[in-house]
């Protein structure tokens, strides 16, 4: 029997897409699963077009079940033109909508982290997102 391969989704984004506070421009966020007690979790880390400061590439990490409701509030978003939030035990993020694109909001107080990203590339990240929840849901193979 052999482990399940680690995958890893590298959505491709636009020139609009920076986050903050870091002030970095990103080519792609990539997609990855980590491990936490119970189950899986999507990991988003920023794949910058510079760092010369070295500071770590992760945007956030969500358990399954708040990084599936990010992916639907961002389709509501966008679909509804409006913003959404994810309110969970271990989640509080915006997807705040805005006429020329969207930020997401991750965290509070000195640990937030906003992410400026275009309507395409949005998509494309809720995509991503969907993807990894579910080969994080799939049953392990007999």
């Amino acid at each position: 029997m052999s482990a399940k391969s680690r995958l890893v989704i590298n959505v491709e984004v636009d020139d609009r897409t920076v986050l903050f506070p870091d002030g970095k421009f990103l080519s792609h966020i990539a997609l990855s699963e980590e491990d936490m007690a119970d189950d899986g979790a999507v990991r988003l880390e920023g794949v910058f077009l510079f760092n010369e400061s070295r500071l770590g590439p992760e945007v956030a990490t969500l358990p399954v079940e708040d990084a599936r409701e990010l992916a639907r509030s961002i389709l509501d978003a966008v679909f509804q033109g409006r913003t959404q939030h994810v309110l969970s035990e271990t989640a509080k993020v915006a997807v705040v909508f805005n006429p020329n694109g969207f930020v997401l909001r991750f965290g509070e107080g000195d640990a937030l982290r906003e992410l400026f990203i275009g309507s395409p590339a949005i998509i494309r990240l809720a995509q991503g997102i969907l993807r990894m929840a579910d080969r994080l849901s799939a049953l392990p193979p007999h």
